[in-house]
């Protein structure tokens, strides 16, 4: 029998961040605006940024807080861009966000 291999952490951080990416472009959220969605300050968020382009993953805020937060505020947005879509919006200012 053979066993699966378990993805790194690294690789599933950057998969869960290409997913929050992809729904932040389709909702035209600014980097700004992204940031602010998963609670960063800017300095954590250049630190984040870095793991989309193979940079390592840090410290703060911990992998299974920053995965949580990567999943709900890509559910988030998620719901604005499919409340967009039905609409004919542009914006997701447009359509409410569920908190």
């Amino acid at each position: 029998m053979t066993t699966a291999a378990r993805p790194s952490a690294d690789a599933v951080a950057r998969n869960q961040f290409r997913v929050f990416d992809r729904i932040g472009n389709e909702t035209a959220l600014t980097d700004e605006d992204r940031r602010r969605m998963l609670s960063l300050s800017t300095q954590q968020w250049l630190a984040w940024s870095a793991v989309r382009n193979g940079g390592p993953v840090p410290e703060e805020p911990i992998l299974p807080v920053m995965l949580r937060r990567l999943a709900a505020a890509s559910y988030r947005m998620a719901i604005a861009a499919e409340c967009m879509a039905e609409a004919g919006r542009t914006r997701p200012l447009e359509c409410a966000i569920p908190a």
